[in-house]
């Protein structure tokens, strides 16, 4: 769900948010919270919690606005910031290019919790701990310190990891010898967390064990991801985007109409399609775009009504870096990134399903030993 967009980044909202959110805004109202021990009225307190657990949340948002900022001020482009369960995301469409900048966008984020946990502090220590603004303070500031402490443990692909990484790339100049070591550090810090909770579980019961042990998996199996995209860029250096390209199953003229396109679509069961001007790529035409066209009027509809135009598709250039076609694909979400060049000539599509195949194709064992390397 998108609430809304601050300094250009979309900012969405997981389901899986408003659990945690739930979560955390009973534990405030309960009375083992920290409004308990203040005089006020049990609606009060609620609205105390809520509003609280908000204002936490708003926390997390400005943890990930400084990362997203700090890439921005790098000229990477940021799709989007995500609060889920466990959090929050700066969904990054490039990675940083040398390691200095990577720590620096790593540690904006612990950095802003930091900031915030101070100046959270100071402001209760002011008001008191006898009036509500001052307790909503203070856990604020508790709150956020653990933030920005906890997120700088070198748990990769956390933002403490992050920083371990960019620096063994600085010692290493190697950036997946420094991925795979911060990531093997990683893996151990999520099996510590997962084997603390489970113990913590059976000798505390359910509670907080429980949550180390979830935050502990989502790290093991985030770290592991992470390992898998970096063997994967490296067994891909070297070649083309082009050469990952895999042709359009049709393409569409300009003048075609939008029931032809959803027809050749269809039956050639394909989630999008070119449209050209001569051999122009003048746009791209999705699945997605009928969703809101009235059904009786395509047959009267150009397809250059519904379709994303040249300048509003992400697009990339046939002699740009394999891998980077791949992190571009990945990063951005979509299911297929056209291949085009400085003349606007479309030559086909970058696919999941393509690098796949062409994966398997491969022979040359530098590829091979890349992608088996543990």
């Amino acid at each position: 769900m998108r609430i809304g967009q601050v300094f250009g980044v979309s900012i969405i909202v997981d389901v899986s948010w408003l659990f945690i959110f739930a979560i955390v805004s009973w534990a405030l109202g309960s009375s083992a919270g920290p409004f308990h021990a203040i005089d006020v009225t049990p609606g009060v307190r609620v609205l105390l919690a809520i509003g609280t657990a908000l204002l936490f949340f708003a926390s997390v948002l400005l943890h990930e606005l400084a990362h997203s900022l700090v890439a921005k001020s790098q000229g990477i482009p940021v799709k989007e910031i995500r609060l889920f369960i466990f959090g929050g995301a700066s969904s990054l469409t490039e990675e940083p290019k040398a390691p200095l900048a990577a720590a620096w966008l790593a540690f904006a984020g612990p950095l802003m919790s930091i900031i915030l946990a101070v100046i959270c502090g100071f402001a209760a220590a002011q008001i008191g701990m006898n009036a509500p603004a001052g307790v909503v303070l203070a856990y604020l500031a508790s709150a956020n310190a653990i933030v920005g402490v906890f997120n700088l443990l070198p748990a990769f692909p956390m933002d403490g990891g992050r920083v371990l990484q960019a620096i063994l790339w600085g010692v290493t100049h190697d950036r997946l010898r420094a991925t795979k070591i911060a990531g093997r550090v990683g893996l151990f810090f999520a099996w510590l967390m997962i084997a603390f909770g489970v113990v913590d579980v059976f000798l505390q019961g359910f509670g907080g064990g429980l949550w180390f042990t979830f935050i502990g998996w989502f790290l093991l199996i985030s770290g592991q991801g992470e390992q898998r995209q970096a063997r994967l860029q490296v067994a891909l250096r070297g070649h083309s985007a082009l050469q990952l390209a895999v042709p359009a199953a049709a393409t569409l003229s300009a003048d075609s109409h939008a029931d032809t396109a959803l027809k050749l679509m269809l039956s050639k069961g394909v989630r999008a399609l070119p449209v050209v001007l001569g051999e122009r790529f003048v746009g791209l035409v999705t699945l997605g775009d009928f969703s809101h066209t009235d059904g009786t009027t395509l047959e009267q509809t150009y397809v250059t009504a519904l379709m994303k135009r040249e300048h509003d598709v992400t697009s990339i250039a046939p002699s740009a870096d394999a891998s980077q076609a791949l992190a571009l694909l990945g990063k951005t979400g979509f299911h297929q990134l056209p291949v085009v060049d400085v003349d606007g000539m479309f030559l086909g599509f970058v696919t999941r399903e393509g690098v796949i195949d062409w994966m398997a194709h491969q022979r040359e064992p530098q590829v091979q030993a890349a992608l088996n390397h543990p």
